[in-house]
């Protein structure tokens, strides 16, 4: 495995570790009959994930997390979503957050080993849905991704990856920014972007999908809508 991306999952592994007295409070402090409305970060890119894929019949949720876009989806009446990560505690997260959503059909969880998109049957979702992935991994493993998507994606299928801003490449030792081959972006030593400008993602997608819209979100606390989101098809 590559060394970028061994130090990326591991550090995505502590990311989402949560003790059991950490556990016991955020259940305590969920409403599950009406909060799933508000695992997004925000309502835009909550109403583009519902818009684009809840009507399809199979979506693949790939680097899920903590599984929020999963269960919006059940929710939100997609048939069949398939919710996965290669990060254990990540999935370890999402299937507590399944419990609490009270999801008993409908929405799978399931922890991968890295190549396992390279098993998926070709034509079989026809929804994929990826956020804060792509654009955090190393170039050759993302590339691998989407060939992948592309293979496993069913004719006129819907795309949706979001991903972060656009950084300019500027080193910043005061916060441990550093930049290494003109557009990956480490802090601490790991690999956390590897930042490009529309222009540039579109040359790569558009390889694999057609590109129908770019829609900008923000973040809580952010004030300009500078993250990304790429609505796609497959190409015919």
């Amino acid at each position: 495995m590559d060394k970028n991306y061994k130090e990326s999952l591991n550090f995505w592994n502590q990311a989402f570790e949560m003790s059991d007295e950490e556990k016991v409070k955020f259940i305590n402090g969920i409403d599950p009959d009406n909060d799933w409305k508000n695992l997004a970060s925000c309502e835009k890119l909550k109403n583009v994930l519902v818009n684009q894929l809840a009507s399809q019949k199979n979506v693949l949720d790939y680097g899920c997390g903590e599984g929020w876009a999963g269960i919006i989806l059940n929710k939100s009446g997609c048939e069949n979503v398939t919710s996965v990560d290669v990060v254990e505690n990540a999935i370890l997260l999402a299937d507590l957050m399944k419990n609490v959503f009270k999801i008993e059909k409908g929405m799978e969880t399931k922890c991968i080993y890295v190549d396992w998109l390279k098993d998926v049957q070709d034509d079989l979702y026809d929804g994929i849905f990826c956020s804060n992935v792509i654009d955090v991994l190393p170039e050759n493993v993302a590339e691998g991704i989407l060939k992948n998507f592309a293979r496993i994606a069913a004719g006129g299928a819907k795309i949706v990856i979001a991903m972060n801003y656009y950084v300019a490449p500027v080193n910043n030792p005061e916060k441990k920014i550093e930049f290494r081959n003109e557009n990956e972006l480490y802090m601490g030593g790991v690999l956390r972007m590897v930042t490009r400008t529309d222009e540039e993602w579109t040359e790569i997608f558009s390889k694999y999908f057609d590109i129908e819209k770019i829609e900008y979100f923000a973040w809580p606390g952010e004030a300009e809508e500078k993250r990304r989101i790429f609505i796609m098809k497959k190409k015919n």
